[in-house]
C-alpha cells in the first residue's frame, strides 16, 4: 500500500510552521508525507505553546487528504481541530489525535493466538461474507450521498482572491471589532447567518424549518488591504467587504446586522 501525502497550506505561518505573523504568505504544500506533516504540527504545537493567547496573526495549517478537509488552528495555547461541519472554535486535539483522523497513524494488528487454526471456507460462511460486503457498501454509498448532499450546501463560493497585503495587527484587530457581531441573508429556509467574533473567528450556519439553525462551517478570518480599499480575508479565500456599519458582503451574499 503506497505512504498515505498530504496537500497541505500554511497560513501566516513560516515554511517550517515555527514561526508565525502576517509577514508570511501562504505556503501550499503538495504529496505531503506523514513524517513531514508530523513535524509541521508538532511545530504548530509549540507554537501555540510558546506564543501569548491571543495570537493576532491567525495561523493555521490546513490539510486535505481525499475526501476528509480540516483546519488545526493554535488558539489559547493549544491546538484545535475543525471541519465544515465543526461548532465554535472546534475539537481540542494533539498531534497524535490530528494524524489519527486522517488515518495516518494506523493500528497495530495483533497477531492471532500461538496455536490457532484459520477458518476453513465454506459456503454458509461465503454467503454471509458476501451479504456483510453488500450491507457495508449501501451503508458506504449512503454516508457518502448526505456527505455529499452537506458539502454542496456548506461549501463555499470558489473566488479568486485579488492582490492583498495583511494589515498590521492593531489594524486588523480594529477591523474585526468594527464588524464583529451577528449577520444574516434573511429568516427563510435556505437563508444564511454568520456570527463574527472580535478574535476573527466566523461561524456560517444556514436557517432551516421554523427558523432552526443546521450545522455550522468555522473559519478563521484577518483585516487585509486591496486596490478599493480594507476587507478581510478568511481561510478559505473569501472577500468579507464593509457596506456599511450594519451591512457586509462576502461569497456574493449581503448580510446585514441582527446583533451587535
Amino acid at each position: 500500500m503506497p505512504a498515505a501525502r498530504y496537500k497541505v497550506n500554511l497560513h501566516a505561518l513560516a515554511p517550517d510552521a515555527t514561526e508565525a505573523g502576517s509577514n508570511y504568505a501562504d505556503v501550499p504544500l503538495e504529496a505531503v508525507p506523514e513524517e513531514q506533516l508530523r513535524q509541521l504540527l508538532t511545530a504548530l504545537d509549540d507554537l501555540a505553546r510558546r506564543r501569548p493567547p491571543a495570537i493576532s496573526a491567525r495561523p493555521c495549517i490546513r490539510i486535505n487528504a481525499a475526501a476528509r478537509m480540516a483546519t488545526v488552528t493554535p488558539i489559547d495555547g493549544k491546538l484545535y481541530y475543525s471541519t465544515w461541519d465543526t461548532k465554535g472554535r472546534g475539537l481540542e486535539v494533539s498531534v497524535d489525535d490530528v494524524l489519527a483522523k486522517f488515518g495516518a497513524t494506523a493500528k497495530e494488528q495483533k497477531p492471532a493466538p500461538a496455536g490457532s487454526k484459520p477458518a476453513v471456507p465454506g459456503r454458509p460462511a461465503a454467503t454471509n461474507q458476501r451479504r456483510f460486503v453488500t450491507i457495508a457498501l449501501l451503508g458506504v454509498a449512503i454516508v457518502a450521498m448526505n456527505a455529499a448532499t452537506l458539502w454542496m450546501l456548506f461549501k463555499p463560493h470558489r473566488t479568486i482572491l485579488p492582490p492583498y497585503a495583511y494589515l498590521s495587527d492593531a489594524e486588523s484587530d480594529a477591523l474585526l471589532s468594527q464588524v464583529a457581531g451577528a449577520y444574516q441573508t434573511g429568516v427563510k429556509e435556505g437563508d444564511r447567518r454568520l456570527e463574527i467574533e472580535t478574535k476573527g473567528l466566523f461561524h456560517f450556519a444556514v436557517y432551516g424549518r421554523n427558523r432552526a439553525l443546521r450545522r455550522e462551517h468555522l473559519q478563521s478570518g484577518r483585516g487585509a488591504r486591496i486596490a478599493d480599499g480594507a476587507v478581510i480575508i478568511t481561510s478559505e479565500s473569501g472577500v468579507l467587504r464593509l457596506v456599511n456599519e450594519n451591512t457586509i458582503t462576502i461569497y456574493g451574499d449581503t448580510y446585514r446586522r441582527i446583533a451587535n
